[in-house]
């Protein structure tokens, strides 16, 4: 693991995000921090709610005491990953650890992969109609697929041996996990970008509408891929459904969050409030990112019943030059995730641009928060509109983070002291998977990491969200 050495203190000053305060005297904000005048209207036309602090009152958002940078606890510790000049698919073991790094033909930005049986499942990128099964503590290729029928396979979920995943262009698949062999294939509709979710015998899949240019999720079976039910929606997902019992919620490119009934697929209710990120639902509680302007970004608390908004949290800007508005680039819509929060009993966790942070998930009152360094400083001028953290990952009381630098940090949940933390040297991309000790990541040049981190108790987050239906821990963790 890395090096201790003494924990360095930021300013109060220096671009820190906002948490919510008690009455008092109102401190100076950073200049990357924005609070919305009182009644304004948010980009969708609605009055705005006013900020809230704790215990619900109405209050100017207050600094944190203090925000340490990640690696204060821990130096990450240099890890060699060799870049691959040579043939694809050869794996090589990494220097100073235990774990491999392959190389994906052809391939560019690479999703997050999935977990199951041993193996992990890895698509070929947009442009490639390959998808491939790795073994997950070597790296060797057990089965690939190749001439897929369409393009762009997207992260792929696994559930009870089948792997299931869409492809840009324009079809749902159905595959055997463990030899990769067609179940079925469906064609949905040009473009599909987003993953589906899976759920108990259906699996949830958004599409466009034949001859009428709209857009609709709908259910099929996952024996045979009959459709049950399908349902109108504004446009295109934010990175995939999210499940909770009968409940399915979704956040579209549009900007509007939607709650249906899995089962029949009636439409509870729909709110549009510039939704940024998918939501995680906990309790009766949904939480969501929301764009309140360009590039700046609020967390809000809405009703799981009713799709009222109950909190929004103070803005954090500068790194929204990811956010879909629209579908001008496929490639951005496929691959985009966000600052997507989660919650784990009763503290929501959210990376945000540069700062890891810990909150009460009721009330907004802060926990911990712990800011990344790009090159010995914050990220700034050479990182506008990009995000330097990407989506988080939970497993066994730790986070698994990682920056676009190219670190992997363990933060403790409770604390937010990091653990364990490496510096790998490769442009990392997306939200790692956590199964049986190891960490597997992918890069934006085509690379697949698989990482031992050195504490077997580490599992459960086996493909992005989590689990099949993207909100939380994979309830199988341990028997695959």
């Amino acid at each position: 693991m890395g090096e201790s050495r003494p924990g360095r203190l930021l300013s109060m000053g220096a671009g820190l995000a906002l948490v919510f305060g008690l009455g008092g005297c109102r401190q100076r904000e950073p200049d990357n921090l924005e609070r919305p005048a009182r009644g304004s209207k948010d980009p969708t036309g609605n009055r705005a709610p006013s900020v809230m602090g704790q215990q619900g009152q109405q209050g100017f958002p207050a600094l944190a005491p203090e925000v340490r940078s990640l690696d204060s606890d821990r130096v990450p510790t240099p890890i060699k990953v060799p870049e691959i000049t040579g043939s694809a698919l050869a794996p090589v073991a990494l220097e100073g650890v235990r774990g491999w790094v392959t190389r994906i033909p052809g391939a560019a930005i690479l999703p997050t992969v999935a977990y199951g049986d041993g193996r992990v499942y890895v698509s070929g990128g947009f442009q490639s109609t390959s998808v491939f099964a790795l073994a997950s503590t070597s790296g060797k290729l057990a089965w690939r697929r190749d001439q897929l029928e369409d393009n762009g396979p997207t992260s792929a979920i696994f559930d009870e041996g089948r792997l299931v995943f869409n492809t840009e262009s324009c079809t749902l698949f159905n595959l055997e996990a463990s030899t990769g062999k067609k179940v079925w294939h469906k064609w949905l509709g040009d473009p599909t970008l987003t993953q589906p979710a899976v759920v108990r015998d259906k699996v949830l899949a958004s599409h466009p509408t034949r001859g009428a240019g709209g857009w609709a999720l709908s259910a099929y079976k996952l024996s045979n891929g009959g459709q049950l039910w399908s349902a109108d929606l504004d446009g295109e997902l934010l990175s995939a459904p999210v499940i909770s019992g009968d409940a399915a919620y979704v956040a579209t490119v549009a900007g509007t969050l939607y709650r249906f009934s899995v089962s029949s697929g009636t439409r509870a209710w729909s709110r549009a409030m510039a939704a940024s990120t998918a939501p995680w639902l906990e309790g009766d509680a949904l939480y969501v990112g929301r764009r309140v302007k360009d590039d700046s970004e609020r967390m809000v608390m809405v009703d799981a019943k009713s799709g009222e908004i109950l909190r929004e949290e103070a803005t954090r800007k500068g790194y929204l030059g990811d956010l879909p508005r629209d579908l001008h680039d496929w490639e951005q819509v496929w691959r985009y995730e966000g600052s997507r929060p989660l919650v784990i009993d009763g503290t929501r966790y959210v990376a945000m641009g540069d700062l890891l942070s810990a909150t009460d998930a009721k009330t907004g009152a802060p926990r911990w928060e712990r800011q990344y360094f790009w090159n010995d400083g914050p990220a700034k001028a050479d990182t506008v509109g990009k995000r330097a953290l990407a989506s988080v990952a939970y497993a066994n009381g730790q986070l698994v983070v990682a920056s676009r630098g190219g670190e992997v940090y363990g933060v403790d949940a409770a604390s937010g002291r990091t653990r364990w933390a490496y510096a790998l040297g490769a442009p990392l991309q997306s939200q790692p998977i956590v199964a049986q000790g190891w960490v597997y990541l992918t890069t934006s040049d085509g690379r697949v990491i698989g990482l031992e981190a050195g504490d077997a108790s580490l599992d459960g987050w086996h493909m992005w969200g989590g689990g099949p239906g993207h909100n939380g821990p994979n309830p199988l963790a341990g028997a695959l």
